[in-house]
């Protein structure tokens, strides 16, 4: 270990003993105004012992501070020096209390008011000094009331960005890429802390880069010092961040890798700038976009059932990047099912009624899409003879669509389905009917259409094996044979 190691070794001991001298000098400045009542007198043996052991910490704590300031990350930045001359000033206060109180000087008691006065202003002062570089120098005000936050400089509310509606209108920077460098970087990495030189806290500082340049390429990621320090191994000392603090995760460096090939912009929609399938899937991750529209049936169902039944995953080529990126600018949510596998799950996710382009460009996915969700899409008979063509698909759901016997027809050759959902549909026994012949199906819901309950218990009758949610009716639940009133 060298010798400036050994010394930053004991200066990181400084953010730990400075909370000794502040509550200590806390206690001192309240038991002093305290002191100046008659009932409170009896304290004011304890006020020498107090401030100098004020006093003491405070050096020590002073000198550590020296120590941990020593480090090059903390070099030629102003803040440190403001919070180490502030740090200073009250040390000399303390000890300047310290002295009066032990007898060494003497002021006349009506000046007493100074020195006390003096380490309470210095110690608010020091104490924000040095939250401005932990948390960065807008902390204190960051949840103040409007008029407070004005006075800062900052906008009238601190109401955070509302969450995108779906994949294709989220900001890649603003959404995605901005949140994340907040979360993991910006501790060190601020206006009041620019370690290394650098702030992440806007793009404007974050592409100006730091004291060794850019620390962002556009178009090159590879080449981008900030994309290659989130990729070392921990272990490396020029890995980020660092001490331990919690590193971006798998989904946001993929982010911010596929965000710096796309030429870094600082603003443009996930739709506008067309994902690959690897990024759509990580961004859809970070936002919080993996489930499905309504929250019910979790991505993987078709997985685990194909896998509860012993069945294995149909092998398909990798999906087409571009039809992908095409199909979450119509709307969709794109994602893998299982990590080994080229099998996606998509969900529509616009309030846009589905088109029948856009569905036409999702039909070029068609041989890797193994679940899809099409709740409340606008799909009418002729959009299902598109889906009819989607050969590998295990789930599906086309609850509160228009559709008809003719669309339940042109289901019937999805020979692999094992889930359907019609609920809310225009079907009747005779599509129905159509549909029970379905040999892998497993679960069909028909509940809110025009299918009977004969029909119903006919198909349970003949599939065993088929579960039909075909929901209540008035004549399924008895009537009471006596009314109580309410007031009996």
């Amino acid at each position: 270990m060298t010798m400036d190691s050994f010394v930053w070794f004991l200066g990181r001991f400084h953010v730990l003993v400075l909370h000794l001298p502040l509550g200590i000098l806390t206690l001192a400045v309240i038991l002093e105004v305290l002191g100046r009542f008659g009932s409170f007198a009896s304290v004011r043996p304890a006020l020498a012992p107090l401030w100098v052991a004020g006093a003491l910490s405070a050096i020590v704590t002073v000198v550590l501070g020296f120590m941990h300031a020593s480090e090059s990350a903390f070099r030629g930045m102003p803040a440190v020096e403001a919070h180490r001359w502030a740090g200073l000033w009250l040390c000399a206060a303390a000890c300047l209390g310290a002295v009066l109180r032990t007898g060494w000087l003497r002021i006349p008691d009506r000046l007493w008011f100074a020195p006390v006065a003096a380490v309470a202003v210095l110690m608010v002062l020091t104490g924000h000094l040095g939250g401005n570089l932990t948390h960065g120098d807008t902390y204190l005000v960051q949840y103040a009331p409007g008029p407070l936050r004005a006075l800062a400089g900052l906008p009238a509310t601190a109401a955070p960005r509302p969450k995108p509606a779906d994949l294709a209108s989220a900001d890649i920077f603003l959404d995605v890429v901005q949140p994340a460098l907040q979360k993991r970087c910006a501790s060190c990495h601020n206006e009041s802390k620019r370690s290394g030189g650098l702030s992440v806290v806007s793009y404007e500082t974050l592409m100006h880069g730091g004291e060794a340049g850019a620390v962002v390429a556009p178009g090159d990621a590879k080449g981008s010092d900030l994309f290659h320090r989130v990729n070392l191994d921990p272990a490396d000392e020029d890995f980020m961040p660092k001490e331990g603090k919690t590193p971006l995760n798998a989904d946001e460096i993929v982010a911010l890798g596929w965000w710096i090939e796309q030429g870094a912009p600082a603003s443009g929609s996930i739709g506008s700038l067309k994902p690959s399938a690897t990024a759509s899937a990580s961004i859809q991750s970070i936002l919080g976009l993996e489930g499905t529209v309504d929250g019910s049936d979790p991505a993987g169902a078709a997985v685990a059932d194909a896998k509860g039944a012993g069945e294995a995953l149909p092998e398909v080529a990798p999906a087409d990047e571009a039809a992908v990126a095409t199909a979450v600018a119509d709307g969709f949510i794109v994602r893998k099912v299982a990590q080994d596998s080229n099998l996606l799950s998509v969900d529509y996710a616009s309030r846009k009624p589905l088109t029948p382009e856009s569905l036409e460009h999702l039909a070029s996915l068609a041989p890797n899409i193994l679940r899809l969700n099409l709740r409340a899409a606008g799909v009418t008979d002729a959009g299902v003879k598109v889906i009819a063509t989607f050969t590998h698909l295990r789930d599906l759901r086309l609850e509160k669509n228009d559709i008809t016997d003719e669309g339940a027809k042109a289901l019937a050759s999805l020979t692999s389905l094992t889930s359907l959902n019609l609920t809310g549909t225009r079907i009747t026994d005779k599509g129905f009917s159509e549909l029970a012949r379905l040999g892998h199906l497993q679960a069909v819901y028909v509940w809110a259409t025009e299918v009977t309950p004969s029909a119903v218990k006919r198909v349970a009758t003949e599939r065993k094996d088929l579960r039909v949610v075909a929901g209540l009716r008035a004549g399924d639940v008895p009537r009471p044979e006596k009314v109580v009133p309410p007031d009996a």
